[in-house]
């Protein structure tokens, strides 16, 4: 097992690794660091929760010179909710570097303070396309001092339809540089961008699906008919969100489902046979934390964003033990602790002592968990998620949403949530209680100088 002292990395990300009790690297690190200390150009292939923000940041951090005050390193990124994540991740592992600033610009964030930021450039710039080739209009933003770019989520980008700012980001960026690149998947078009950016890239390949090694398991003892209260009490007793409780069955999702509903839970059920459009509304609520709670069969969960998910419950116990390890690496993804319930009954006892490469840290016992029917009633969640009826073919931007819901509404940039473009929809998460006149407002305005109907997602 290769350790992250063995690929040399300084004493300051040293530390900071352990301070975050990093034990050993991720498959995606221990291939990407090595080549990129080199100064390779780097295509990798590697999915959300694979520790591939380390394993492009930790080289990264280790060029920087601290004592040019200078944008030395850019980190493009396709979304401001990846934006903020990469930068606080990068602000850990540089906590014991001393005088470096890591900044993130992108859209719904205040240009002015940005401008003013860069009196004093960040050393580290993690920025979305839109927001950075704003600046370079505007000539706010100077790149040429730039020794390494980072195209994070690279198909994503594409996705988005970011070709055009990516191209004008490059081109003002010096010749001579590092080019690094992460994708989930290594479509025609991603294949295309790495041709017509990296030089003699290395590739790398890793998969997230090993199960990490900060996850905690807990055992809860329970017969089948103690099962559906045993979890409401579980759920009453830990914080919610972020979510997937695992079962065997596609009808079993949806009385799990409605069972927790009824305690005031935002459960949903996701199961294969789903519309794809009630799919993917079903994740989207998931995702931006108007539904906290998946009830999930494993074929449903698949493409289940593991950066959201917190905690993995086996409602059910799997028939086979890499199913269950399949689910439970689901939590605890990139560094981040993780939590699995595991209930069980004791014919499923037997099953899971036979398993070798499974153990249980601690069991939990049911009596000492507040009843279900005497606990206080779960909250709701504080945000309601709104239907647009435009998107990416309309050349909607999470930019213009912003702004219509700052003007029209009067809300804070703070206070929205996550926004999500699709082809010809758009969904946005907004404080519940600003919902109702959110969407008598837009509905009556214009979004990028056209209306759109405007509706609560149910």
């Amino acid at each position: 097992m290769v350790t992250f002292e063995q690929l040399k990395l300084n004493a300051a990300l040293l530390k900071s690794l352990d301070a975050l009790n990093y034990t050993s690297p991720t498959p995606v690190q221990a291939q990407a660091i090595p080549l990129l200390l080199q100064g390779h150009d780097v295509a990798a292939q590697a999915e959300t929760g694979s520790g591939k923000t380390a394993a492009f940041g930790l080289p990264l951090l280790q060029s920087i010179n601290p004592g040019l005050q200078q944008v030395q390193a850019l980190v493009v990124v396709p979304t401001r909710e990846l934006a903020v994540q990469v930068r606080q991740e990068l602000k850990l592992y540089a906590r014991f570097m001393p005088n470096l600033k890591i900044s993130a610009f992108y859209g719904g964030h205040s240009f002015r303070l940005e401008e003013d930021s860069l009196a004093h450039p960040p050393q580290v710039l993690v920025g979305t396309p839109g927001r950075l080739t704003d600046h370079l209009s505007r000539r706010t933003l100077d790149l040429s001092n730039v020794a390494q770019v980072v195209l994070d989520e690279a198909d994503k980008l594409l996705e988005m339809g970011f070709e055009e700012e990516l191209d004008d980001l490059l081109k003002a960026l010096p010749r001579k540089r590092q080019t690094i690149l992460f994708s989930a998947t290594m479509e025609e078009d991603v294949k295309e961008l790495i041709a017509n950016s990296l030089q003699d890239p290395r590739f790398v390949q890793a998969s997230a699906t090993a199960v990490p090694d900060r996850i905690a398991y807990y055992g809860l003892k329970v017969q089948d008919e103690q099962k559906p209260q045993a979890l409401v009490r579980l759920l009453q007793s830990i914080n919610p969100a972020g979510t997937v409780v695992f079962v065997n069955a596609r009808l079993t999702t949806t009385e799990v489902a409605q069972h927790l509903q009824e305690y005031g839970f935002q459960a949903r059920a996701l199961h294969g046979k789903l519309e794809q459009s009630d799919r993917d509304k079903t994740m989207t609520l998931f995702r931006n934390g108007t539904a906290s709670i998946l009830v999930a069969t494993d074929l449903a969960a698949r493409g289940l964003d593991m950066d959201v998910v917190q905690q993995i419950i086996h409602y059910e116990l799997p028939q086979h033990q890499d199913a269950y390890q399949h689910r439970s690496g689901r939590t605890g993804r990139a560094g981040k602790s993780g939590t699995v319930y595991t209930l069980l009954n004791s014919r499923e006892m037997q099953k899971l002592e036979q398993w070798p490469d499974v153990q249980v840290n601690e069991w939990l016992d049911l009596t000492e968990l507040a009843a279900a029917d005497t606990a206080a009633p779960v909250e709701t969640p504080a945000l309601t998620t709104l239907h647009i009826s435009g998107g990416r073919k309309d050349k909607l931007s999470p930019r213009d949403i912003v702004g219509a819901l700052i003007a029209e509404v009067g809300l804070k940039a703070s206070e929205i949530g996550k926004i999500e473009i699709q082809d010809r929809h758009s969904f946005v998460a907004i404080p519940e209680e600003a919902a109702s006149a959110a969407v008598r407002k837009l509905s009556a305005a214009r979004i990028k100088g056209k209306r759109y109907k405007i509706s609560f997602v149910r």
